[in-house]
């Protein structure tokens, strides 16, 4: 934790008098850090082979990751993975902000067939929270921003993952493009999450072999309809709770107001 480690050298270089820097930090904080992960290396086999990984940790306060020891550690480092805990409430977990999060290897170090699939999520997701955020002041939404909002909300409940639950890569990537491909589209959204489950079952039993060539990287035409049968086959036999028309169809205005006719006499007739 490097924020913790930070903090104790600005009190100890206080105490010490030395001259305070930037949010009185000493002006060496950056050095103790880069000295610190600039351990973490792959020793040649003429060294004894092996690598130590370095993974950080850093508190940001309120999300800012402009403060000072956020932006020496993201400058150091590969890349960063922001837990944003509005998310951790909101029951996404892991509660991972796509947005800030950044890796300098990127899509190098994924097989093909994620590349494929997963390309455009990460701005996919990121437009579905701006879409989100504009709906909840209850303006009305066209019709495909409906869709890319409703494809964005399945597409964050197949991406919560429970713990201790490691997900297979060849499995990630049929996940992936079952949502991607609008297959989740007429699931409820509480159903989401258990189709799936379902799925990953199915296709562990029904294609092994094809979960074996994703996992080493193949995704060509015979990839991509062998993956289409199997997820249309489990589509055929998959039954949702409840229809995603009756889950998430808006009452009309009449019905509202009946309803509020209906609750002003319950009102009356409980005072009386």
């Amino acid at each position: 934790d490097l924020t913790k480690q930070a903090d104790a050298y600005r009190q100890l270089s206080l105490l010490l008098r030395r001259p305070p820097g930037r949010e009185a930090y000493p002006g060496d904080v950056f050095y103790l850090h880069s000295r610190l992960l600039e351990r973490a290396a792959k020793l040649s086999d003429e060294n004894g082979a092996g690598s130590l990984t370095a993974l950080p940790i850093i508190e940001t306060k309120g999300g800012d990751v402009s403060a000072y020891i956020p932006t020496n550690c993201i400058s150091i480092t590969d890349g960063q993975i922001f837990l944003e805990s509005d998310l951790f409430y909101q029951g996404v977990r892991p509660a991972i902000n796509v947005g800030i999060s950044v890796s300098r290897v990127g899509g190098s170090a994924q097989v093909t067939g994620m590349k494929k699939t997963a390309g455009t999520m990460r701005l996919d997701l990121a437009q579905y929270r701006e879409l989100a955020a504009f709906a909840q002041f209850g303006s009305e939404l066209d019709k495909s921003s409906q869709a890319q909002l409703e494809r964005g909300q399945r597409t964050m409940e197949v991406l919560k993952q429970p713990q201790y639950d490691p997900v297979p890569v060849g499995e990630q990537i049929a996940i992936i493009w079952a949502v991607a491909n609008g297959k989740c589209d007429h699931l409820a959204v509480e159903d989401v999450s258990r189709f799936e489950r379902e799925l990953r079952e199915h296709v562990r039993s029904r294609a092994p072999d094809l979960l074996a060539q994703l996992s080493e990287g193949k995704w060509g035409d015979e990839q991509k309809s062998a993956l289409a049968e199997v997820v249309n086959g489990f589509l055929e036999v998959f039954r949702p709770s409840q229809p995603h028309a009756e889950a998430d169809e808006p009452r009309p205005v009449e019905d509202l107001a009946t309803l509020s006719d209906e609750a002003s006499e319950n009102e009356t007739a409980a005072s009386a």
